[in-house]
């Protein structure tokens, strides 16, 4: 009979260890369900945001291509601006002249330079350089 009892006890042992180790598996498995929950709500949360990320994205773009747009008209009027600047300049011989003293006295022209080259009195050939010099 002892055998018996020995079998008995061997199989309750195994029965209590199958138990247990089930015991284990399940709250194993139940903290990875909840992990994966979490998970599963951070990649929405993440897919959101990359949502809003991605509109806010097209909005720069599309901000992009209009203050570009906007650049190249200021770019043109700036150019036609320096051109009616220029024609009018051209326009009046006396501002010819003085313009032409200005890009001498630039170029590094002293006072009596200026006077020979725009055949200018001393007095407004200084007056020139001293607005003009570098």
């Amino acid at each position: 009979m002892e055998i018996n009892h020995l079998i008995y006890l061997v199989i309750i042992i195994a029965i209590l260890l199958f138990i247990g180790v089930c015991t284990v598996l399940a709250k194993r498995i139940a903290g990875l369900q909840e992990k994966c929950e979490q998970q599963q709500m951070r990649l929405a949360a993440l897919q959101e945001q990359l949502l809003v990320n991605q509109q806010e994205l097209q909005e720069v773009r599309v901000g992009s291509i209009g203050m570009g747009d906007k650049i190249k008209a200021l770019v043109t009027t700036v150019k036609q601006t320096a051109v009616q600047q220029e024609q009018l300049a051209n326009q009046d011989p006396q501002n010819r002249l003085y313009q032409q003293a200005a890009k001498l006295v630039a170029s590094g022209y002293s006072v009596e330079d200026l006077m020979h080259e725009c055949d200018m009195p001393k007095a407004e050939a200084e007056l020139i350089y001293n607005l003009h010099k570098g």
